[in-house]
């Protein structure tokens, strides 16, 4: 699959991307670039941290999103790096995968922020383990699959719009996690423990959207 991001001088290939609908725009959430010329993929990643520069195009015709405005942050990502073999007589080529900090951890109370989905950690463990180690609340790493299910119940989790290699994953809006704790117990849902009673796992099915 061949997914293009562009600004208004340069393209570069991705091998996967996210997006996150805020305030009615596509944001960048995840992306990796192939590697690429170091002055290409240095000219993308300008614009995806510029206050001044907000749209970019991508291109992805096989998810029938052959022109779709999107936005960087307009702040940094978190960079992951690494060299690719060397060409001769060019310079060396990097692999280069960009995170948003809010699909890392909670920057701030009561603002979105996004549970990812990374190798052998599922989305709503990730959702669970966020929000431990971010909030006042008494989360348990067990009610991942009750805490998701009941976002999603109450339209305060959207999955993700992925292409490409791009983990699943979800947009939260900010919750009232104490009645959805509450109300679990009170259920006999969840304890403090950390065990779930009768819950299925929340299995995520990429969201392929017309924009």
């Amino acid at each position: 699959m061949a997914v293009r991001l562009s600004n208004e001088s340069v393209s570069v290939f991705l091998r996967g991307y996210a997006l996150a609908v805020l305030k009615g725009e596509h944001f960048l959430i995840w992306c990796e670039i192939a590697p690429q010329h170091p002055k290409s993929i240095g000219a993308i990643w300008a614009s995806m941290v510029s206050a001044t520069n907000k749209y970019l195009t991508l291109a992805d015709e096989e998810n029938g999103r052959g022109s779709l405005p999107v936005c960087g942050l307009g702040s940094r990502y978190r960079r992951f790096t690494m060299d690719a073999p060397r060409l001769a007589g060019r310079a060396r080529f990097r692999l280069l995968r960009l995170v948003a900090p809010m699909a890392v951890s909670i920057q701030e109370e009561n603002k979105p922020f996004v549970a990812l989905e990374w190798p052998g950690i599922s989305a709503s463990t990730e959702l669970a383990a966020m929000l431990e180690g971010n909030s006042p609340y008494p989360i348990q790493i067990g009610w991942g699959d009750y805490l998701l299910g009941e976002a999603l119940a109450r339209k305060l989790a959207t999955p993700l719009i992925t292409g490409g290699i791009a983990p699943s994953g979800y947009l939260i809006d900010p919750s009232p996690w104490d009645d959805i704790i509450l109300s679990g117990i009170k259920r006999g849902l969840i304890t403090m423990d950390g065990k779930t009673e009768g819950i299925p796992a929340v299995v995520h099915a990429p969201e392929i959207v017309t924009v």
